[in-house]
């Protein structure tokens, strides 16, 4: 660990904000993995974006644990996996969007006195 390290501090937020994320975008409708991880480049303007490495887990785990469906969708000689928020997925993402409103304003205010 290397705290004086800016990457060190980038991969930390990454993690954090990667699966908040991956819930915003699933909330506005179904997505396949490559498409969603392109929402979020374009997004966060290519900061804190998690690479497919990060993701593929992450919806892994969302549709393990109840919170996303997965569907197969062919097209042509490619197949794709589309995910889409269940009811309980679309409950976790107000619970994390109404934490994350809560600690916005001290973070924010953190950051603007230094």
């Amino acid at each position: 660990m290397q705290l004086e390290d800016k990457e060190y501090w980038k991969s930390l937020i990454n993690m954090s904000l990667s699966k908040f994320f991956i819930l915003q975008t699933l909330s506005r409708g179904p997505i396949h993995g490559y498409a969603l991880l392109e929402k979020m480049r374009e997004f966060t303007r290519g900061c804190c974006t998690p690479t497919y490495a990060t993701i593929y887990p992450i919806l892994n785990s969302l549709a393990k644990g109840g919170y996303a469906s997965v569907k197969a969708e062919a097209t042509g000689d490619r197949k794709r996996k589309i995910y889409e928020l269940t009811e309980k997925g679309k409950k976790a993402y107000q619970e994390a969007l109404e934490v994350w409103r809560e600690v916005l304003p001290y973070l924010n205010q953190v950051v603007r006195e230094n």
